[in-house]
């Protein structure tokens, strides 16, 4: 073999080494996030499977059109109080519009543990009495309970 034949493989060993070094770091961070998606993915399912709420009471106190909705954690999943929503006759309050929230009366707190109530007091002089009331988890998990 000639020097020439020698160069020339040297070069494309070293493509190949280069291209290996390229493909490589590629492949295993996609294969991480991929598994890390997964398993995200499997956490929430857990989860989600592990959660239940039940409302205890829902009651509108018409002198000051206020909505009171006391509702149970009876799963085993911590939730997060700013994670809750509410429907109220249909309509979707933000989060942002509750009076008050308020876990085994602690309003500073944002965990809803296993086996708290979180109470929420909203405002709103459209309510009335046969208005079904919807509070919904982070994970979809839902209760209803017509006033």
């Amino acid at each position: 073999m000639g020097f020439s034949v020698s160069a020339s493989t040297a070069i494309v060993f070293a493509g190949l080494f280069l291209a290996f070094g390229i493909f490589y770091p590629a492949a295993v961070n996609g294969y991480e996030r991929v598994t890390e998606a997964q398993q995200t993915s499997m956490d929430a399912a857990l989860n989600e499977k592990n959660g239940d709420t039940a409302i205890a009471s829902a009651s509108l106190d018409t002198g000051t059109d206020t909505l009171t909705v006391d509702v149970d954690n009876t799963g085993s999943t911590t939730f997060y109080v700013d994670e809750v929503d509410l429907v109220v006759g249909g309509e979707y309050i933000p989060r942002g519009q509750f009076d008050s929230t308020e876990v085994d009366g602690n309003p500073d707190t944002n965990l809803w543990q296993p086996g708290t109530t979180l109470t929420i007091d909203y405002t709103d002089s459209s309510i009335q009495s046969g208005d079904r009331v919807v509070i919904i988890t982070e994970h979809g998990i839902r209760d209803s309970v017509t006033l």
